[in-house]
């Protein structure tokens, strides 16, 4: 078992080792639009059948989203790795009046998790200019929370759902690096084929998430020096 552990310690040693100069470690940020077609349509279909008067004071608007990339270079041209991000949104239903209040809140979160593979188009001294299609997977989780208060007597339900999807998402990037320091600018458009939501209980529904919208953000990190 120790033979087999110091085998593993020294061929994961030699492989950073050869790979060092060639990493890099990115951190992101950024804002991001959203399709989400089918919750919009519950929104729209839940406020026919109320029979008072509502309002939608949010309905899935652009948010921060966080997130990162691991990457190896492989050739001058070409990168691959990992990525993750996370977004989050939402939309609220709401009625007030002297006899009570009305909420329907739908809150959406979803973790990407993918593949980077980047191609670089042009290089100037420590500017880069790269294209790339990243591809994976979106984990979504959905949150309905409905409540009424008339009087002193509050009801309320809350329902959860999850939903996998697949995503590809063709990026451009504009960076700068400084020594070890790398930061850069990107703007994409993420194309979600739209998961379909399951209950607690594993049911299926035809309704999906979608998280298609466009992206842009900034990103900053380090990026070993090609030796």
């Amino acid at each position: 078992m120790v033979r087999r552990s110091l085998l593993i310690f020294i061929i994961v040693v030699s492989f950073l080792h050869l790979q060092a100069q060639r990493v890099e470690l990115m951190f992101s940020a950024g804002l991001a639009g959203y399709s989400m077609g089918d919750l919009k349509k519950i929104n729209a279909d839940l406020q026919v059948q109320i029979p008072f008067r509502t309002q939608v004071t949010t309905n899935f608007p652009m948010t921060w989203q966080l997130g990162g990339h691991f990457a190896v270079q492989l050739s001058n041209k070409y990168k691959i790795g990992v990525l993750y991000a996370w977004n989050s949104t939402g939309s609220r239903i709401a009625s007030s009046d002297y006899s009570g209040s009305y909420r329907f809140d739908n809150i959406v979160t979803g973790h990407t998790i993918g593949m980077l593979n980047g191609f670089r188009i042009y290089d100037y001294h420590s500017l880069r200019v790269d294209l790339e299609a990243n591809i994976g997977l979106v984990a979504s989780f959905l949150k309905l929370n409905e409540e009424m208060n008339v009087a002193d007597t509050t009801f309320s339900s809350t329902t959860h759902y999850s939903a996998f999807g697949f995503f590809l998402e063709p990026r451009a990037v504009v960076s700068y690096q400084w020594k070890y320091l790398k930061a850069g600018f990107f703007i994409g458009y993420f194309v979600n084929s739209g998961g379909k939501i399951r209950n607690e209980d594993g049911e299926k529904s035809t309704t999906t998430i979608n998280w298609s919208g466009l992206r842009f953000g900034i990103e900053l990190g380090v990026h070993q020096i090609n030796r």
